[in-house]
């Protein structure tokens, strides 16, 4: 049996967190498979605080258990520069024992974005795979080349990724190899049967509320939707540390009497199922997995045409719309054309069905149980 870690940060609610339950649900099946998580922090998120109750089968290791170190940083500058030092100092300490838990695994997975690189350096003879769901924006901002030499394996998730990254570090260029994150079809549409929650016509938005997801360019976007569409709603799914400042922001609007804030869900597919269409707004992804749960429901993609992903998933603008990143105008003309029909919406949503095959569960799992083994 093989002691697999998959090591990332914390667990927050995010595609990244979703993507992991639904690669740990498959390989717990697998008796050759022996899964440990390992976090900096405990999970707090209740959502997935009751998925491990679920699967006691996979053990968890919190390497920082001090509540007070974690990964969430206070918003006084001041304040934050004294809990960086202290964090650092505290995990400096606690090094040696983290590689040497880590140094008992026969493969150990970074799962998010090189978060464990610090660490993974000073562990030899173990197998080490990073998987990098981020956009190449960050990739290069953050300056995580300096990272490769650290990994057997670095696993992205689009083609497209893949040759931008071979081409800027041809020294490594054997080490990066695409991966698409597992879709469990059956799953999505079984969740999603029940009926619609909201009333009436409703554009929907599953999303993190953070920065980087530009909820705001959305929100002008329906405003300006609005004008001429007033018997329709949008409606945001998702909860994080920015949900107070984008409500704020939507009560100045005029249509704000039509944009609904539902929150974290443990099901955001009964909104999902009967909206118009689904909204992804972000300045950068690494596959987002919200457009392919909106494709397994036959809901049509309205997307930011960010680096990389939602061009690759809506192939090319045919089997969804795609408008610039931080354009709103251009947003509510999209969000216009599918509710108008402007736009061939049967069509798209039937090829984008079609197209789902790339993203089959079982052919994705056993590429990466293949990679592990």
């Amino acid at each position: 049996m093989k002691k697999i870690a998959f090591c990332l940060r914390d667990m927050q609610l995010g595609g990244v967190e979703s993507v992991l339950c639904r690669t740990l649900e498959y390989l717990s099946n697998d008796k050759n498979f022996d899964i440990t998580v390992v976090c900096f922090v405990d999970v707090s998120e209740p959502v997935y605080c009751d998925w491990f109750r679920a699967h006691p089968n996979i053990k968890r290791i919190v390497l920082y258990p001090s509540k007070n170190f974690g990964t969430k940083m206070p918003r006084f500058f001041l304040w934050r520069v004294v809990k960086h030092f202290c964090r650092d100092v505290y995990r400096f300490v606690r090094r040696y024992f983290v590689v040497h838990h880590l140094a008992s695994f026969d493969t150990i997975i970074d799962w998010h974005d090189f978060g464990f690189a610090k660490e993974f350096k000073k562990i030899k003879n173990v197998k080490k795979i990073a998987w990098f769901h981020s956009s190449i924006s960050v990739f290069q901002k953050r300056n995580f080349s300096q990272n490769l030499c650290v990994y057997d394996k670095i696993v992205v998730l689009t083609d497209d990724c893949v040759n931008f990254l071979r081409k800027q570090n041809p020294n490594y260029a054997d080490k990066f190899i695409r991966v698409y994150n597992p879709i469990d079809v059956l799953r999505i549409r079984d969740m999603a049967i029940g009926g619609a929650i909201v009333d009436g016509d409703y554009f929907c938005c599953v999303s993190r509320m953070a920065y980087d997801k530009d909820i705001k360019t959305v929100l002008d976007a329906f405003d300006l939707f609005y004008k001429n569409h007033k018997n329709v709603k949008m409606v945001f799914v998702g909860g994080g540390d920015k949900l107070s400042v984008f409500q704020k922001y939507a009560n100045k609007l005029k249509s704000a009497q039509n944009i609904l804030f539902v929150g974290a869900q443990k099901n955001p597919y009964v909104y999902m199922a009967y909206a118009v269409a689904n909204v992804l707004s972000s300045y950068g992804e690494g596959l987002p997995t919200v457009l392919l749960e909106a494709q397994v429901l036959g809901v049509l993609n309205i997307s930011s045409n960010c680096k990389c992903g939602p061009r690759e998933i809506l192939m090319d603008g045919t089997v969804g719309m795609l408008f610039q990143p931080g354009d709103a105008v251009e947003l509510a003309k999209c969000m216009a054309d599918v509710y108008d029909k402007n736009v061939d919406v049967d069509t798209m949503r039937d090829t984008a069905t079609r197209g789902l095959v790339r993203f089959d569960s079982d052919i994705i799992m056993n590429q990466i149980k293949s990679l592990i083994s």
